[in-house]
């Protein structure tokens, strides 16, 4: 790699800058450097007005990593990092938008309200307190009651946390209290579930009349193009070239793997207890229950697995054991048969196939070099003299699927912002570091009428071939009106009648499927009644109602009441969701992530 040996000559100051520059777009993985635009400097975000700063984003976000470290103990990669970006951004957007419906409407906690709710609804965190936990882990008011008295104890976070909290649980008790459920609402939720109707139905489907439609003329293709236009608009679209080093194990990396597998093998055949070295060490969720498996037959587990612990004997510990998941160090306790069956009862050890930190920093050492010299020439005579591979995306939308690379938002804001022959830092990514180009811009139009042809043609064919369905389906009812049977017709059409089952205004139909319009014409029609044709999505139906279970007042009544709290719950429990969805809406929330660099 000629090009890379003669970079890797530059000074420090070069390699300080790569470095800097990906460890910037590690924390922050939209970046953290200039506007690109002119919103206002160190705003991340502007909510009817009010700007959300950098800074309190970026506390908040890194606040987030950590708990997010805490508590599984790995550090956030990839999409993780992207998820907890945006569930960061969301909480500061609705923090702010909740803040401004609380001063609109001047909704204020007291020092009455406040002491209160201290008093007798404390927080969550405070249930969760240990120091208020019996032995079995429920809160006792005793013990917290008994604290607020204690005249040292600092409560002042507290009494800052519910003031600060008591209005937006007041707005969501004023939400929950606007809800109500009357009883119109409660008979329909009786009625999806109870009356009932069966029917006997033929369907025309319109691919019976697949090559008996006529072909369209070109006025009609012309007058159908003109009134679906819209549809055919294209949104803006990007097309990236980009190299992509994936990070996966090594030979050495490997090699390491079996090294700490074989030591761990002799610590355990030294005597070193099995099970607190798997809790230690190893990478399967068995682990913390010391590598238990308890106890198997043949065909439970992979094949090399499964031969290396039947073929132990009882106490034995074999391996290392090669499989997709790892390698595994396996101990034997206990061989037993039941119905004839020989049953194993082991612990495994599992160590995955990984990536070193040395493996990382090498090849994010090669693609920051890519990136840095892509720059000053371009990302495809970089790759050719690397020997990289350069791959080319499909056209994509803005926040869009990549094909190639997937939802990958850090790297559709690169496409979205930058301008043609452009090269990104290097970007994070699960599988490894992304260097991109922005090869071609595809601005948004509506598709030409010849692109769209074949299109077309198919739609004008397939409405062609429902309106013969439907023609059929009429002359079918016209002879039933005439005398015929459902059965009569359905022979004179070399057709079938169906028999569906009982079925509700809110169910499945059987052979049918989900229909709305067929299950609305069924609980329109009295028993012995034909409807008039129903179209489906696979053509039209003739129906008639065979059976029924009508509604049933007397069982209503009885359960009215219970219905209506099920539903005022499930009601309440939505409220706030839809609410706020409509307060977004009609907000002004400007979100400038996307300008940085």
């Amino acid at each position: 790699m000629a090009v890379m040996n003669r970079m890797r000559e530059n000074t420090k100051t070069i390699l300080m800058i790569l470095v800097v520059a990906f460890i910037l777009t590690i924390i922050i993985d939209w970046g953290m450097g200039g506007f690109k635009t002119s919103q206002p400097q160190g705003v991340i975000a502007s909510v009817n007005g009010d700007e959300i700063m950098y800074e309190e984003f970026y506390q908040a976000y890194q606040d987030e990593l950590r708990m997010h470290r805490e508590r599984t103990g790995a550090e956030a990669e990839g999409y993780q990092l992207q998820q907890i970006e945006n569930q960061v951004f969301e909480r500061l957007v609705q923090q702010r938008l909740l803040s401004q419906v609380i001063e609109d409407i001047e909704l204020k906690a007291t020092d009455e309200e406040v002491l209160e709710e201290i008093k007798n609804n404390p927080p969550e965190f405070l249930r969760q307190n240990e120091a208020f936990l019996d032995s079995n882990g429920v809160f006792q008011m005793s013990k917290y009651q008994a604290a607020l008295m204690n005249p040292q104890a600092n409560w002042a976070p507290v009494e800052q946390y519910v003031r600060a909290t008591l209005p937006v649980k007041k707005l969501d008790e004023l939400l929950r209290a606007s809800v109500v459920v009357t009883d119109d609402e409660a008979r329909l939720e009786y009625m999806k579930s109870n009356a009932k109707r069966k029917v006997n139905y033929i369907l025309y489907d319109a691919s019976r009349y697949t090559g008996s439609e006529p072909e369209p003329g070109e006025a009609e293709l012309d007058a159908f193009y003109e009134d679906h236009k819209e549809e055919y608009r294209e949104p803006e679209k990007r097309v990236l070239e980009y190299v992509l080093i994936e990070t996966s194990p090594t030979a050495a990396d490997t090699q390491a793997t079996f090294q700490q597998a074989e030591e761990l093998l002799q610590d355990a055949r030294r005597g070193e207890d099995f099970a607190q070295l798997a809790r230690i060490h190893s990478q399967d969720p068995s682990a913390e229950n010391g590598g238990d498996l308890g106890y198997f037959g043949e065909g439970a587990m992979v094949q090399p697995f499964e031969q290396a612990a039947f073929a132990a004997g009882e106490g034995e510990i074999v391996g290392p054991v090669q499989t997709q998941f790892g390698v595994h160090l396996i101990k034997v306790e206990d061989r037993k048969r039941e119905d004839g069956e020989l049953q194993v009862k082991a612990r495994h050890i599992l160590l995955k196939f990984e990536v070193s930190p040395q493996t990382r920093e090498s090849m994010l050492d090669e693609a920051s070099y890519i990136a840095e010299y892509a720059k000053e020439s371009d990302l495809a005579t970089v790759a050719a003299a690397e020997n990289f591979t350069l791959q080319t995306s499909q056209p994509f939308e803005k926040e869009g699927f990549i094909p190639g690379l997937g939802l990958e938002p850090k790297v559709s804001r690169f496409a979205f912002r930058s301008k043609q022959g452009d090269v990104s830092s290097v970007l994070y990514l699960d599988r490894g570091f992304l260097i991109a180009s922005l090869a071609q811009i595809m601005p948004e139009h509506i598709k030409p009428l010849d692109e769209m042809r074949d299109t077309i043609v198919a739609q004008l064919k397939a409405e062609k071939r429902m309106q013969l369905a439907l023609e059929q389906c009429r002359a079918a009812l016209g002879r039933i009106e005439a005398g015929a049977t459902i059965d009569e017709v359905a022979s004179e059409d070399s057709l079938e009648v169906q028999v569906s089952d009982l079925f509700t205004l809110s169910g499945y139909v059987t052979g049918v499927g989900r229909e709305p319009r067929f299950v609305g014409a069924a609980f329109g029609l009295d028993i012995g009644d034909y409807s008039q044709p129903v179209e489906g999505t696979r053509g039209y139906y003739l129906m008639q109602v065979v059976d029924a279970v009508e509604f049933d007042e007397s069982a209503f009544q009885n359960q009215k009441e219970s219905l209506k709290a099920q539903l005022l719950q499930r009601k309440r429990g939505a409220v706030f969701g839809l609410w706020y969805s409509a307060l977004k809406e009609r907000s002004r929330i400007k979100d400038y992530r996307g300008q940085y660099l």
